[in-house]
């Protein structure tokens, strides 16, 4: 990152820019701005859906980008009301089954604003059952709480417990995701949970590890992103805004390089 090569941790200038960042990590994490990342994500990946409908040939399209911007501030406006209200639930502890379900409704609206035209009843319903598959794999992956140890400079996760459930039920929902999607002939999901389902079986056939869970939250949305980008490039400008925007705030402020495409210590050196 060009940031810590021109600010090296542990630098005067260093010092003095961590004070004053105060204001914008705090910002960060009352709001839960890296959230933005699933929301806006999912959105557009409902958007990318709705353009294939229009035009299957559909590829690299700027000229929505009014249409697409707005749909992502209804569904930020979405999230943050729920989250106000307590509806979308976030704990450091596993969630329930109910509340589970709450957010998996949730992501599926997010996909919904992201998707609907005027011409949407004409749209085949099972068109969406890949997406909401996949959204559901990944509101269980996240049940894995991963905690950055300031003291320790370290990742851990705080809960295995019923590991091999929660990955393997999230395998299967990315499985369904590939063959339904294939069969609806979507290129888009199709290819992106045929990638995905590698890393929930990674995490589950190989020894727990704080590595394997950080790949598997990272890189399927990723991945999602990028093919939903495909179809709406102006969402690459949004998304690297957010990505750099937080990931320079957090290394100013706890020295650490996150998010980053890598997973582990020795990896978050080699990605600066």
């Amino acid at each position: 990152m060009i940031i810590a090569r021109l600010i090296p941790k542990g630098s005067p200038k260093y010092q003095i820019i961590k004070n004053d960042i105060k204001v914008y990590a705090d910002l960060l994490e009352k709001y839960n701005i890296i959230n933005l990342f699933a929301v806006w994500t999912m959105t557009v990946s409902g958007f990318s859906y709705m353009l294939g409908h229009v035009d299957r040939y559909s590829y690299w399209d700027w000229s929505g980008y009014v249409d697409g911007i707005i749909r992502l501030v209804l569904a930020t406006t979405v999230f943050y009301i729920t989250s106000k209200k307590g509806i979308w639930k976030r704990s450091d502890n596993r969630l329930g089954y109910f509340d589970l379900l709450n957010n998996f409704i949730i992501g599926s609206v997010c996909f919904l604003i992201g998707a609907v035209n005027m011409m949407f009843a004409e749209v085949s319903i099972l068109g969406v059952v890949p997406y909401f598959s996949a959204i559901a794999a990944g509101i269980l992956i996240y049940e894995f709480k991963i905690i950055y140890d300031q003291k320790n400079e370290d990742w851990k996760i705080n809960n295995w417990d019923n590991k091999v459930k929660y990955l393997f039920i999230s395998l299967l929902l990315m499985v369904l995701s590939t063959v339904i999607g294939y069969k609806l002939d979507d290129p888009i999901i199709s290819t992106v949970s045929m990638v995905s389902l590698f890393f929930p079986a990674v995490a589950l056939m190989w020894p727990s590890h704080v590595r394997h869970i950080k790949r598997l939250q990272f890189y399927p949305l990723f991945i999602l992103a990028m093919f939903s980008c495909v179809r709406a490039p102006w969402f690459l400008i949004i998304l690297g805004l957010l990505f750099f925007t937080i990931r320079s705030i957090n290394y100013l402020k706890y020295g650490i390089i996150y998010p980053s495409f890598g997973v582990a210590h020795d990896e978050t050196l080699a990605d600066v």
